[in-house]
């Protein structure tokens, strides 16, 4: 498809990274040079110095051929203007990024007017994740596909538990439960494990899942299964409203704290049932007041990942068993959080791209045997991908067990006229099943790609 992207942000250049290796046409609009330099320079995309509001700037970059037109700056009132001036040169599919909360109902009203196919806010897809991930206090991440038929789950094992030193292929003797564990982070080391393979204390697991075989390997673990309780939230931004609107909806109840006295009166107005306290969260005298430490769940969402981060280290020095979500935008300390290992971390420049990258592949109108759908589990390093497969491929009827596979992968799912199942070596694939790819690898966006 040919694709236009208005911003060469964090978001933009994500996708226009991953669009591109996609083998898409991708034209990318800025006003900075130097950021649209370093996409230029690294990728195959055509690039266009100017204000993409502006109907000439769009007609130079040919964005009246485009299949699909993404507004992606950081100014949300600029990315409706893109869209309405898109869709009147002719785009027939346009997405804008909108963040502002006040946009939400207004959008709805006029979306029809605007032309709009999709909007996406970064903050809101970033709290439903994080809310979403509050179902299974002891999973690090929550992952669904096969229809929401199952999950991907993450979590730490720790001394003691009953599948410390149990080969994967002992697992359900040990359990009885079927999780299939998929991949493994041990010394900062993340690798596809195999039937050998020994779990060990210390170990960062992914394993595929119903969502009861799930809470049955938790209780097996030891560990508490069912939703958080309580959540406490730090930090009263975008981020930080949408996921203490959502604990209200779901009568869970929830603190926000937040040092700006305007964002804590906005929040009492816009969340009277939630408990707004106005303080500075690094202060660990207003922690230990407001008794952060006894909540199931500690959501660290402030504008800064430096804050985020030690907010993060206090809690699981302190609390233990309390469930941690932060929020992180710089990749540096990302991997530095992931190397600490104390909670969950969420990226919401990568969720916005991940929500855009599944619209974009369903215009496609489902493409056999290529990538539906993909999601990134244990430090953004393995790939989880989904494959609709067509009715010529040369391995269909085949026993797993006689293809050769590339290193690194697992098939760890196949959906079958509506039923899933973990697939085995005497099992095959056929023409409609759902395939669920497992790897470390990266570049694989046709199922022919995980064949030596």
């Amino acid at each position: 498809m040919k694709i236009a992207i208005a911003g060469c942000g964090k978001v933009g250049t994500t996708l226009a990274e991953q669009l591109s290796k996609e083998n898409h046409d991708i034209t990318v609009i800025d006003v900075d040079e130097e950021r649209l330099s370093y996409i230029r320079n690294s990728q195959d995309v055509m690039c266009y110095v100017g204000d993409a509001r502006s109907v000439s700037v769009l007609k130079d970059a040919g964005v009246e051929n485009s299949d699909l037109m993404l507004a992606i700056t950081d100014n949300d009132e600029a990315n409706l203007m893109v869209c309405l001036v898109a869709n009147k040169l002719g785009v027939k599919h346009t997405i804008a990024r909108v963040r502002n909360p006040i946009y939400r109902e207004t959008i709805n009203v006029i979306n029809e007017d605007l032309g709009l196919s999709m909007v996406v806010n970064p903050e809101m897809e970033a709290a439903r994740e994080m809310f979403n991930s509050l179902r299974f206090r002891s999973a690090i991440q929550v992952e669904t596909f096969a229809k929401s038929r199952n999950e991907i789950m993450t979590c730490e094992i720790t001394d003691g538990m009953p599948v410390c030193d149990v080969k994967i292929k002992d697992l359900y003797s040990a359990t009885k439960t079927k999780a299939f564990i998929c991949a493994v982070k041990r010394g900062g080391e993340v690798f596809i494990p195999n039937g050998e393979t020994e779990i060990k204390a210390g170990d960062t697991l992914s394993f595929v899942a119903t969502q009861q075989d799930a809470e049955k390997f938790f209780k097996k673990l030891g560990n508490e299964t069912g939703r958080s309780k309580n959540l406490v939230i730090i930090g009263g931004g975008r981020l930080g409203y949408y996921l203490g609107r959502m604990a209200v909806e779901n009568a869970m109840p929830v603190t926000i704290i937040d040092k700006d006295k305007e964002i804590c009166k906005n929040l009492s107005s816009a969340l009277p049932l939630a408990n707004i306290i106005c303080g500075d969260a690094t202060n660990t005298d207003i922690l230990e007041e407001e008794g952060v430490l006894k909540y199931s769940a500690v959501a660290a969402v402030t504008g800064e990942d430096s804050v985020n981060i030690l907010i993060s280290m206090y809690v699981k020095k302190n609390a233990p068993d309390t469930k941690m979500i932060a929020k992180i935008k710089k990749s540096d300390f990302e991997d530095l959080m992931f190397n600490l290992n104390v909670g969950s971390v969420f990226n919401p420049k990568y969720i916005a791209a991940d929500h855009i990258l599944r619209y974009v592949r369903a215009m496609q109108n489902v493409i056999e045997d290529e990538v539906q759908s993909l999601c990134h589990v244990i430090d953004n390093k393995v790939e989880v991908l989904e494959f609709l497969i067509g009715k010529d491929a040369d391995f269909l009827g085949k026993p797993i067990k006689t293809l050769k596979l590339k290193n690194d992968l697992l098939l760890a799912n196949i959906t079958r006229q509506g039923k899933s199942f973990i697939p085995g070596g005497n099992d095959t694939i056929e023409a409609g099943d759902t395939v669920l790819v497992v790897t470390t690898k990266s570049g694989m966006y046709r199922i022919a790609d995980i064949f030596i």
